[in-house]
C-alpha cells in the first residue's frame, strides 16, 4: 500500500509502504510550525489500550504560512483532520475540487485518495492531525463527515484553536503512554467540540431573521388572504419575535407592510389596465370590493375608481 509525498525540497515523488499509517507531509517546517508523530511502539499500545483503542492521534501539527505546502496520496489508511484558520490552500478528492478558505475545515475519512495544497501567493496556516481506532467512523459521523471527505465552514474560531493548541501539548510527550492516552481523551474532546460548533452554526442559520426572503414571500402571494399567522410560520418564529423583529428592522409591522405592498400593486393595475376594480380586489386576495375599496382610499386618499378616473383624465 502506497501513498506519494510531493514537497518543495522533493522534486520526484517518494513511494513509502504504508502498512502502519499514512504518513503526514514531510513538507520542511518552518516559522513556528510544528510536527508531532507517534512512534509505532506507541501506536500499538494506543491500540490495544481499553481507554484509546476507540479513537487515538497518530500524528498531530501546525503549519504557519505553508509555503509549498503539498500531498497527495492515492490511498490512505488513517483519518485526516485539518482546519485552515488563515491564507488559502485547495482540495481535490473523488467527490469534490475546490478552494480552501480561512475558517473551513477538512475532514478525510480513511480509504478515499485526494490531494490538497497551499496557495502561492496566501499560503494557508492550518492545525491537522491523523487519527484511527475503531470508533474513529463513528466520531466522523457524528461530525457528519462524508464518505469521500467533507470541507465544513465553521469560522474563526478561537475556542476550536485552544482544542488544538491542547492537543498539541498532550501530544508533545510522545513516548510516554500515559501521556499518549490522554492525548487519545483530547483528540476525542477536539471532535465532539468540532460536531457542537457545527451544530449550533446550523441552528444559528436556521434562527437567523432573512427579511427580504419573508418580503418576496408577501410579493409572491399577493393574492393570497395572508395573516400574522402564516407569515411568522414562514419566519420559523412565534407571532410575538416575528413582528417584535419585523418592526425592528424595517419600521412597520408586517401586516401593515404586506396591506401596503397589496395597495401598490392594486394602484399600479388601476393605472396600468381596464381591469374592473372588484377583480383587481380579488388579485391582491381580497373577496370583498367594498372592504378593498376603503383600504385603498384610507391609504392614498381616494376610492380606487376615482385614482382610475383621474388618471385617466390627465391623458
Amino acid at each position: 500500500m502506497d501513498y506519494i509525498v510531493i514537497s518543495a525540497l522533493e522534486p520526484k515523488p517518494l513511494r513509502v509502504n504504508l502498512t502502519i499509517l499514512s504518513q503526514p507531509s514531510d513538507w520542511p517546517l518552518a516559522n513556528k510550525s510544528v510536527r508531532l508523530v507517534s512512534p509505532v511502539v506507541i501506536r500499538r499500545k494506543l491500540e490495544e489500550h481499553p481507554l484509546s483503542r476507540d479513537c487515538y492521534p497518530l500524528a498531530v501539527g501546525y503549519y504557519e504560512s505553508a509555503s509549498s505546502h503539498r500531498m497527495s496520496r492515492q490511498r490512505h489508511d488513517d483519518n485526516i483532520l485539518i482546519y485552515c484558520f488563515a491564507g488559502k490552500g485547495y482540495l481535490q478528492t473523488e467527490t469534490w475540487q475546490g478552494e480552501i478558505h480561512s475558517g473551513e475545515l477538512i475532514l478525510l475519512p480513511s480509504g478515499s485518495g485526494h490531494q490538497y495544497w497551499a496557495d502561492d501567493h496566501n499560503p494557508w496556516s492550518i492545525y491537522w492531525c491523523h487519527f484511527s481506532g475503531h470508533l474513529a467512523p463513528q466520531y466522523l459521523a457524528h461530525i457528519a463527515a462524508k464518505p469521500g471527505g467533507s470541507v465544513v465552514p465553521i469560522g474563526q474560531s478561537p475556542a476550536l484553536i485552544a482544542q488544538f493548541q491542547t492537543l498539541l501539548q498532550a501530544t508533545s510527550n510522545g513516548y510516554n503512554i500515559t501521556a499518549m492516552v490522554h492525548a487519545a481523551s483530547m483528540l476525542k474532546q477536539l471532535l465532539t467540540a468540532i460536531a457542537l460548533i457545527i451544530s449550533e452554526k446550523s441552528e444559528a442559520q436556521k434562527n437567523v431573521f432573512n427579511v427580504a426572503s419573508i418580503q418576496t414571500f408577501m410579493l409572491q402571494n399577493l393574492d393570497k388572504p395572508l395573516n400574522l399567522d402564516t407569515l411568522a410560520q414562514q419566519a420559523r418564529l412565534s407571532k410575538y419575535h416575528f413582528s417584535k423583529k419585523y418592526r425592528q428592522i424595517t419600521g412597520h409591522s408586517p401586516v401593515q407592510h404586506l396591506i401596503h405592498m397589496k395597495m401598490e400593486y392594486a394602484r399600479y393595475l388601476i393605472e396600468t389596465s381596464d381591469t374592473p376594480v372588484r377583480d383587481i380586489a380579488v388579485k391582491v386576495g381580497h373577496s370583498d370590493a367594498l372592504y378593498f375599496s376603503r383600504q385603498f382610499k384610507q391609504i392614498f386618499g381616494v376610492s380606487p375608481q376615482q385614482h382610475r378616473d383621474k388618471v385617466q383624465e390627465s391623458l
